[in-house]
């Protein structure tokens, strides 16, 4: 039943499950997917939520039917019809949140190839970015206490700037417009490894202009501006030997 509601709904929203490949050979394509604790944390997220909002709903609908008990008879049974329409909506809403967590969590996807990679993430607002390995800038793996504590970590890519391009689907998914996240991943420094490999060919081919990966690309101004001042220094002092003499 879950596989039928899952592909009436995305098709419904015109959705493909699997995403389209990046750029790069059909025998380098590798695909990660997030651990299953990440799914976890987002179903105790999402309880927490639910309780935080359903609780005071919940009291609320009991004070109004204690109140309701002074009410006329015709009246106690419209509240009550109103009532139990706002309960069916409660626990309607609590089915479909919850279907949607493991949805989310299924629907998220991340791809490398020799020349790219592409993340992709969310069911309502799809996210989903494209980056090249040209413009890839640092690579890192960050790890917060509550990852620790469910062994999962990100990997985090940087690009130098213009290497991310966004879906038509939606804005650019896990990170901000330069940064693609692996996110609630279990192995996190073999994703790492897989892209630095796949960073070196490619540079090592001739594609990429900068060897750097770890540490960020200084500003191609700053040479020129350096060279500038160590020849107004040097003109400089040879004024003030000049006027000595």
């Amino acid at each position: 039943m879950y596989e039928q509601a899952k592909r009436w709904f995305l098709g419904l929203v015109r959705l493909p499950h699997d995403p389209a490949t990046p750029a790069g050979s059909k025998e380098s394509v590798r695909v990660f997917r997030a651990s299953p604790r990440l799914y976890q944390l987002n179903l105790i997220e999402w309880a927490c939520l639910q309780f935080v909002v359903l609780a005071p709903a919940l009291f609320a609908l009991g004070a109004i039917t204690v109140v309701t008990a002074k009410m006329p008879e015709w009246l106690r049974i419209f509240v009550r019809g109103g009532l139990g329409a706002v309960v069916l909506l409660l626990l309607l809403q609590l089915l479909v949140t919850f279907w949607m967590q493991k949805l989310d969590y299924e629907m998220r996807w991340y791809i490398v190839t020799d020349r790219s990679l592409r993340i992709r993430s969310g069911v309502w607002s799809v996210k989903e970015i494209t980056m090249t390995f040209a413009n890839v800038q640092q690579v890192r793996v960050s790890q917060g206490p509550l990852q620790k504590l469910l062994d999962m970590a990100t990997v985090e890519v940087s690009s130098a700037g213009g290497g991310a391009v966004a879906s038509p689907h939606g804005g650019a998914g896990g990170g901000s417009g330069h940064s693609a996240q692996f996110e609630g991943v279990a192995n996190a420094h073999e994703i790492r490894d897989v892209i630095l490999e796949r960073l070196r060919q490619y540079r090592d081919a001739g594609l990429g202009d900068s060897p750097s990966v770890a540490q960020p690309v200084k500003n191609g101004g700053d040479a020129s501006t350096e060279r500038a001042a160590k020849e107004l220094l040097k003109a400089a002092q040879e004024l003030h030997v000049t006027l000595r003499g």
